[in-house]
């Protein structure tokens, strides 16, 4: 998969098949239109290509000087997941308040059909961009009659009745509903992040825990409590329990994000831990005393270790 970062760096030698879009999360609705993507473009022998956007466009538009947005793919992990889909060609391109201005109708024309060669697009339902968000499928449609090209229109994909888009996947993740969570996604709902030395609490108590620092400072954290995860580490997965919160017990610590691997040893600060979420076991309390929570985190264990 090739990855270009300016549209002066791609160039198209035939025609294109496309699709546009943020791609937060690459759920099972976005790998429809990917499947969707490679099958129009073995039917009229195009090169598929997916264009998206970096910064994300929410955190370029906020009214607050520093956005903080909540994603559930930051750039690095969307690209590392798309180059399991087999896509030849990525074009991620710069997203600033003056590209935001934009129509859509100088998007398609200047972009997608002078500089990438499109001639077939796909879309999801809910797909909308160009200034003020103007394009919709229906505009879209108008002017494939015009610059002769064509519009593919994906239905919303559905999973037990529930529809799979980052926006419901984002309010499951943040009301700890976990498995639903995964399910739409397709995968594990999972975090990078970096082992920092932390105050050796959880040593103190018998459970040596992972600090973990996210690499991204947009990136979605889960609802705060206690989970069952798998942990991957130096090509290792390992069984284990996380606690996301302010450690009630311990007078409210800034958040944090700890983890609990079953049956490691080791110093491992410094190194790079994924942790996937799996199940949401409890809300986070607060304890009386050391003991009390200590039990708690061995009945926890016992449960996780289950799952």
């Amino acid at each position: 998969m090739k990855i270009f970062r300016k549209i002066e760096e791609i160039s198209i030698s035939q025609d294109s098949v496309l699709t546009v879009g943020s791609f937060d999360g690459i759920h099972l609705g976005h790998q429809k239109i990917l499947e969707e993507l490679q099958n129009q473009s073995q039917s009229c022998d195009c090169q598929e290509v997916l264009v998206t956007f970096h910064p994300h466009p929410k955190q370029v538009l906020s009214s607050s000087e520093n956005p903080r947005i909540e994603l559930l793919t930051p750039l690095d992990e969307k690209i590392q997941i798309l180059e399991k889909f087999g896509l030849p060609a990525v074009l991620i391109i710069p997203f600033t308040k003056d590209f935001s201005k934009m129509a859509y109708q100088e998007f398609v024309k200047y972009v997608l059909l002078e500089e990438l060669k499109m001639k077939k697009m796909v879309i999801g339902y809910d797909h909308a961009f160009g200034r003020n968000r103007e394009g919709h499928a229906n505009q879209l449609k108008q002017l494939g009659k015009a610059y002769n090209f064509e519009v593919t229109v994906m239905e919303p994909h559905k999973v037990d009745n529930e529809i799979a888009s980052s926006s419901r996947i984002r309010q499951l993740l943040l009301e700890g509903e976990i498995q639903l969570a995964n399910h739409l996604l397709g995968r594990k709902y999972s975090i990078f992040g970096s082992v920092e030395k932390g105050e050796s609490r959880g040593t103190e108590l018998g459970f040596p825990t992972a600090n973990l620092k996210i690499q991204n400072n947009n990136k979605l954290i889960p609802r705060k409590g206690v989970y069952a995860v798998d942990v991957s580490f130096q090509g290792n997965l390992y069984k284990g329990m996380m606690n996301i919160g302010h450690r009630p017990t311990f007078n409210f610590d800034p958040l944090t994000l700890e983890v609990h691997i079953f049956n490691f040893s080791g110093l491992i600060y410094g190194t790079q831990l994924e942790v996937y979420f799996k199940k949401y076991i409890r809300e986070e309390k607060k304890f009386s005393n050391k003991i009390e929570l200590k039990n708690q985190i061995l009945r926890d264990k016992e449960i996780c270790k289950e799952i």
